[in-house]
Parts: C-alpha cells; structure tokens; sequence
C-alpha cells in the first residue's frame, strides 16, 4: 500500500470536515445577501451543520459495523461532497439549511473513521507519527476556516467556500477505495435502535439550538429556551437509560468503564471549550472593538497553527519519554500561559502581541492533541475503536458549541457589567471627564467606555481560562501520583515512534 498516498487522502477527508466547521461563520452576512434572508436567519447555516454533524457522530460506530468501515467512509466522502456542491446551488434558505444538515450527517462519521484507519492500518514505528500528524491537521482546521472563507467571500463569491469541496473530496474517495476496498471491516448485522435515534436527533438538536441561540434569545428568560433545556435533559436522560440496559445499544457507554478513556473525555470537555471559546471570541473583539476587518482578524488568529505546523515532529519523542498524561500536563501548562498572557492586555495591544499571544497558547497543541487522541484509544479493543472514536468525536464536536456559547455569554455579560461600572465614574463633576456638551463627544465618549468595557471582559474570560487549565494540571498531576503508587496502571502511549 502506497504509504503517503493513504495518509494524504485521510487527512485531507478529515481537513475538510473541520474546515467546515468554520468557514461559514465569517461568511453570513454573504450568504444571508445572497439568499435574501437576515444575518440571524443566516447563522441557521451553521446551526444545522453542527446538529447534523454531532448526530452522524454519534452513530459512527453502529453505521461502521452494518457498512463496514472502508465502505462507510468512501460513501461518507461522496456524499459530503455531493451537498456541498448542492450548498452552493442553494437558491433559498430552505434548500441550503437542509443540504448543510445532510452534508453534516454524512460528514460525521469521516474524522473518527480517519482516525481508527490510522490505527489499524499504520505500521507499528508511524502510527504515532501519523497520528500526531494528523491531529495538527484536524485541531489547525479551525483556525484557517475563517481566513480562507473571509477571502473567498470578499475576492470571489460565497458559493466557492462549498465548491472548493468537490475535487478534494473526489480525490479522497478515490484514493481510500482504490488502497483499503479489499481491507474493509466485517460487516455484522447490528439491530437497529430507531428509539435511540429518535431520542438522539431531539437531544442533539435541542442541545444546539439552546446553545447557538442562548444569548440572543436572553436565555432563561425566553420560553423558547425552556423548552430546548427540557427537550435536551429529557432525551439524554431516557437515551443513557436505554443505552445502559440495551443488548445492542446504539453508543456504547460502557467503554466510560475505561478509566483512560473517562480521562481524556473529562480533559476534552475543559480544554476544547476553551479552545473554540478564545477562537470564536478574539475575532469577535478584533472586529467590534479594535478595528480589525474579518482578513485581518484572521490573521491574528492563525499564528495559533504555527507552532504545531513547526514542531509538531517532536510530540512522538515527548510521548515515548513522559507517556500520555504527563505530555497532556504539559500542553495544559502551554494553554495556561498563553491565557494569562493575554489576561493582562490593554487596548493599546498591537497586531504583533495579540499574534505572539496566539502563538504562545499554540505551543499546547504541541503536546495535547496526540497524547489526548492517544489516551482515548490506548486501552479500546481494535473491534471497538470506531465506536469510542465516535463517541470521542461527539462530545469534541458538542463542546465546540459549549465553548462558543458560554464563553461568549460570559465576555458580553461582563462587557456590560464594566461599560456600567466605568459609567458610573464619568459625572459632570469628575475631573477624568471630558467635555461632552455637544452630542458628537458624547457618542465619542460612550465608544471609548466600550472598548475598555470590552477589553475588561477579555482579561476576566482569560484569567477564567487560565485557572480552568490549572485545575486541569493538577487532575493530571493527582492521577500521576496514584499511578506511580501503584493504585492503577501507568499511562503510556498507545505506540512509540
């Protein structure tokens, strides 16, 4: 089997799932114009991309075994690719929100499946490397999303962002079919758990919904968002009781019995929010607050991929050296001084420290994804990887949303907590008080307060961030400690390079 052609197709399959992800979001106000609908209308488009995405996750492993995973996968690459040209037909609203639902739920199953045939198909001296490789591709993809559909959109036409799909996605299903169709999986005839999809699709919809439209509905003083909390809580409820007790369940949570693989969820759930949290929320203040277009504000951001792109090649030396969780402390360790590096800005902070900043809490990814990825899968049998993969892969995807939602919930709410605040200070009487006798300064005196009202907020979302990965490292360092005590079995890598 031709080595690199195998390990180029998975990542590209896997690099446009993620890109994905983000590419839209700069993109709305496009896409919204040229469907005639409004931009709150338009973030529908990202909405059901998310909700079809995390369901389709969510039943990778059930859908691998009645496929098979070769076959799954080939099919699952067609098909995105398929809606995606479709997206960009799309001539109403309508028609693109149900082709980008469709294009996320076969899409769902790609990165996982990606990942259990890097596994199962590397030699034992580069699955670790490939690994590694492979997960700076996934974890960057986000990051590249907004500048590359920022500049499609402003220099070409919104459409383009779902054109460039088609021929990457053809390539891909080539070339895993020609290399793996005679390498599939056994395919088993699994029952199908239609309840358990049912509750699925309500709780994953409803979870999404509630999250992406939280803030703008007020939350809990919304019916709206009642009705979603409930629908969330009810259908996760009664789907974890079925999937307990049922012969063939649809999600195998009995793979959290695994204590390594518990581990890494509760790491993932922490710091992925984290991470989509500052992705989604320094672009927001770039452009609102410090004058930045959606170009530039990319650009800033991106510098975050430049150190896994540099030295991820040392990752597999680390993991064979200190193992998994020790290489996970130290990408948390990375995370946390990049966030309190930036806690302490101000609104003088130029282009070349807010880049610096990003390229600091970079240097985490070094050390986190690989051995996060490798904790996951390291005590899984072979038979149940594309389950636990999926599972995985769900709950990265859901935080994605958690992050955005909660993150950007606390950095406005505290934006006008201080812009009330600093009010209070600026009366007629104060000697800190410019003139403001006619309307102009006024209006210039109120967007002053807001960019230090939302620089304020920044430095406390930050600072949060930052003690969250404390709490974090000394997870790690406690469950260090029992393993070196012999009250459980050390954490190694799943292989060394």
């Amino acid at each position: 089997m031709n080595r690199f052609l195998f390990f180029t197709s998975v990542a590209l399959a896997s690099f446009l799932i993620v890109l994905d992800y983000s590419i839209a979001n700069v993109s709305i106000p496009y896409i919204a114009g040229g469907l005639a609908v409004s931009n709150e209308q338009g973030t529908y488009v990202i909405t059901t991309f998310a909700v079809g995405s995390a369901i389709g996750l969510a039943m990778t492993g059930w859908l691998a075994k009645r496929i098979g995973e070769v076959r799954l996968m080939v099919g699952s690459i067609l098909l995105f690719t398929l809606f995606s040209w479709i997206c960009g037909l799309a001539v109403n609203l309508e028609m693109m929100v149900i082709a980008r639902f469709i294009q996320g739920f076969v899409g769902g199953p790609i990165i996982p499946l990606s990942q259990s045939l890097l596994i199962k198909h590397g030699t034992e001296e580069s699955r670790t490397r490939d690994i590694s490789i492979w997960s700076m591709i996934v974890i960057t993809g986000p990051v590249v999303g907004p500048v590359l559909g920022g500049y499609i959109s402003d220099w070409y036409h919104w459409p383009w962002i779902f054109y460039i799909n088609v021929p990457v996605g053809l390539f891909c299903a080539i070339a895993i079919w020609f290399l793996l169709h005679k390498e599939d999986s056994a395919i088993e005839k699994v029952p199908s758990d239609i309840p358990a999809m049912i509750l699925l699709a309500i709780a994953i919809s409803c979870l999404q919904v509630f999250l992406d439209k939280g803030q703008q509905w007020d939350w809990w003083r919304s019916n709206l968002i009642w009705i979603l909390a409930i629908g969330t809580i009810v259908g996760l409820t009664y789907l974890i009781i079925r999937e307990i007790w049922h012969q063939t369940p649809l999600l195998e949570l009995h793979l959290f019995k695994i204590p390594t693989f518990t581990i890494s969820i509760i790491c993932l759930i922490v710091s992925y929010s984290i991470y989509f949290g500052t992705v989604v929320i320094v672009p927001l203040w770039l452009q609102e607050y410090m004058g930045y277009n959606a170009e530039w504000a990319g650009l800033a951001v991106c510098t975050l991929g430049v150190a896994p792109i540099l030295f991820s090649i040392f990752t597999p030396i680390v993991m064979r050296k200190f193992g998994n969780l020790a290489s996970l402390m130290l990408g948390f360790f990375f995370f946390g001084i990049g966030c309190f590096y930036s806690a302490y800005f101000t609104t003088q902070a130029d282009y070349a420290h807010i880049a610096f900043a990003r390229f600091l809490f970079g240097f985490g990814f070094i050390f986190y994804v690989t051995p996060l990825f490798s904790l996951s899968c390291q005590d899984i049998p072979e038979a149940k990887l594309p389950s636990a993969t999926g599972i995985f892969h769900c709950i990265r995807a859901l935080m994605s949303g958690v992050g955005t939602s909660v993150f950007t919930t606390i950095w406005e709410r505290r934006t006008i907590f201080h812009h009330l605040r600093l009010g209070e200070t600026l009366t007629p009487y104060s000697p800190m008080t410019p003139d403001v006798s006619d309307p102009q300064n006024l209006e210039l005196l109120n967007q002053a307060t807001d960019v230090q009202a939302a620089m304020l907020a920044i430095n406390e979302s930050f600072f949060l961030m930052g003690w969250l990965f404390i709490a974090l490292i000394a997870l790690l360092g406690a469950l260090l400690l029992f393993a070196k005590k012999g009250r459980s079995p050390p954490v190694h890598p799943v292989s060394s390079d």
